[in-house]
């Protein structure tokens, strides 16, 4: 029986697996009720998936491409909140390389959103 210790036996990860998991699942939610309307012939519908307010009104209109929406946006945001949650994680044992990798992972994913917006 080895007694060595990898220098990330004691990293929190608990919760940073617990937000992307639960990120996944409500995009898998989003995405069946999506199905479903559509097998159950709800009216399509359609619009922006930029314009927010439409989204939420077409969800409580049970339209299919507002589910699906809501369900992109779930899956666009979740490795947004599981590096910040990540940053979260391991600043609370001081573990600096790794929020500074997180929030470099961060930065890159602002820049590659502000370069698409601007194009």
């Amino acid at each position: 029986m080895s007694t060595q210790h990898t220098a990330y036996e004691g990293a929190p990860r608990r919760y940073t697996s617990a937000a992307l998991t639960v990120g996944v699942a409500v995009a898998g939610v989003l995405f069946a009720v999506a199905m479903v309307a559509e097998v159950l012939g709800a009216e399509p519908g359609s619009g922006e998936m930029t314009d927010i307010a439409a989204v939420l009104e077409g969800m409580f209109a049970f339209t299919p491409w507002a589910w699906a929406s809501a369900g992109a946006y779930a899956v666009l945001a979740t490795p947004v909140i599981g590096l910040l949650v990540t940053v979260a994680e391991y600043w609370s044992v001081d573990d600096r390389r790794t929020v500074l990798l997180a929030l470099a992972v961060l930065a890159v994913l602002a820049t590659s959103v502000a370069v698409a917006l601007l194009r």
